[in-house]
């Protein structure tokens, strides 16, 4: 009886060695009518042959788990069979880079010219970026960066009554100035035109922007107070920067001011009653608009 038993155990195992082996050497046919065929060559490294299927595709893929070293690589997708990865398929950085290039430069522009035309053109980056590299400053500068003391007679008390107008303006933000007939006028002989503002303590600069509309803007100064309203400061000529007018917006001086921590208000003032010719060139009148920022 033990015997048989055994008799059967080589039986079987001989069945299934031999299973392999016809499986090993046989292609697998797939639903379409082709197949794989698998083997080890000699390197030791495992071979899939793909078989051209019944409908004509005669073209057979290949795929190796080679060792390390070989110029072919597998990756092996989240849910799928291997792929094939190719030198072949990588390209040199130059060359790379010199497409790119020449994808940089070919764009187009659209623009609304002077005449309300619009206008399409090519854009060349890299001669832009040169021409904007080597172009001009889009301003005049007004001033030599020095600072010259002058003085001006007013009271003590000449903008006391303005501190129940003032208004604050927060960093990061601009407010429009109009001056007029109604404009408050400072206390004193000198009873001019003015505009008064608060900031908070992180504001330690304003710029100020007056509009030169027909060769006309407003020439003010700035007066600093301190918290009790009386003056500390006086700014002459609050402009450095002068942009010429265009065909799409007007032309404007511009300046920017430092702020001590003593100086809480901020007196905007017309230092004249009737319009005026300008050293500079300009006509001073004292009807227009100013834009104040705290940068």
């Amino acid at each position: 009886m033990r015997l048989l038993i055994l008799l059967l155990v080589a039986l079987i195992a001989g069945c299934q060695s031999q299973g392999q082996n016809i499986s090993q050497s046989q292609p697998q046919r797939a639903a379409g009518g082709g197949g794989l065929y698998v083997y080890t060559d000699a390197q030791g490294n495992l071979v899939t042959l793909e078989r051209p299927s019944d409908s004509g595709n005669t073209t057979a893929s290949i795929e190796t788990a080679e060792p390390a070293g070989s110029v072919t690589s597998q990756k092996k997708p989240a849910g799928g069979s291997a792929t094939l990865e190719s030198v072949e398929d990588y390209r040199p950085s130059g060359e790379v880079d010199e497409e790119l290039e020449a994808r940089e430069n070919d764009r187009f522009i659209s623009y609304v010219d002077e005449t309300g035309q619009l206008v399409s053109r090519p854009l060349d980056m890299g001669a832009e970026r040169e021409a904007a590299s080597s172009a001009p400053a889009p301003y005049e500068t007004l001033d030599s960066g020095a600072y010259l003391e002058t003085y001006r007679a007013l009271r003590a008390d000449c903008c006391q009554h303005l501190l129940e107008e003032s208004h604050s303006l927060e960093s990061g933000k601009e407010a429009l100035i109009a001056f007029g007939a109604d404009t408050p006028v400072m206390v004193g002989e000198s009873a001019y035109r003015a505009r008064i503002y608060s900031f908070p303590d992180e504001v330690n600069r304003v710029s100020l922007m007056a509009f030169i509309r027909k060769q006309s803007y407003l020439a003010v100064e700035l007066l600093w107070l301190d918290k009790a309203g009386l003056p500390v400061m006086l700014v002459d000529q609050p402009f450095s920067r002068k942009y010429p007018e265009t065909w799409y917006r007007y032309g404007y001086l511009q300046g920017t001011v430092e702020r001590e921590p003593d100086q809480h208000y901020l007196v905007i003032f017309l230092p004249y009653f009737e319009s005026r010719p300008g050293t500079d060139g300009l006509k001073q009148v004292t009807e227009g608009e100013l834009v104040l920022t705290a940068p």
